[in-house]
């Protein structure tokens, strides 16, 4: 019995693609994702829509404004607290964060909060969300913010 190189190759082929499809599990949808156990981090970056919508869901989540105070102060997510990217101190302000809790980023267009939500995957932090988008694509899609103007405004009241 003759067997060609075609043949042959043919066959080699379809063992791997058999063994290979064997291996690989179901891809996951973003949902299963976010149910993940207890011990596995969530780290994730999301724009501004997928932000409101983990807003909307996860009542829960702590808001960290990675910008500059002076940015900060310009306007801001209602509720969020501001620690400086910038700032000597900031690995050690997150180090004050409690490491179960579930945590938002966002700067002004996402490196800064993107580099911060890297620190806090490296120090163990177990839910961290990163907006890839900034501050003003938030209040556009209806997020709740503080602006100088409005803090003015109480202030003289």
């Amino acid at each position: 019995m003759k067997i060609s190189i075609n043949q042959l190759g043919i066959a080699a082929i379809t063992c791997l693609l058999a063994v290979s499809s064997c291996s690989q599990s179901a891809p996951s949808t973003d949902r299963e994702a976010l149910t993940a156990s207890p011990d596995d981090q969530i780290i994730s970056s999301v724009d501004s829509r997928g932000a409101k919508a983990l807003l909307d869901e996860k009542k829960d989540i702590i808001l960290i404004d990675v910008r500059t105070p002076e940015e900060y102060a310009e306007g801001h997510l209602e509720g969020a607290i501001n620690i400086d990217f910038q700032d000597p101190t900031f690995a050690e302000q997150l180090r004050q964060l409690e490491p179960e809790q579930k945590y938002m980023l966002y700067c002004v267009v996402g490196g800064r909060s993107g580099k911060s939500q890297k620190i806090m995957e490296e120090m163990g932090f177990k839910e961290v969300y990163n907006v890839s988008e900034g501050f003003e694509q938030l209040r556009q899609v209806g997020i709740p913010a503080s602006t100088a103007s409005e803090q003015s405004t109480e202030l003289n009241r």
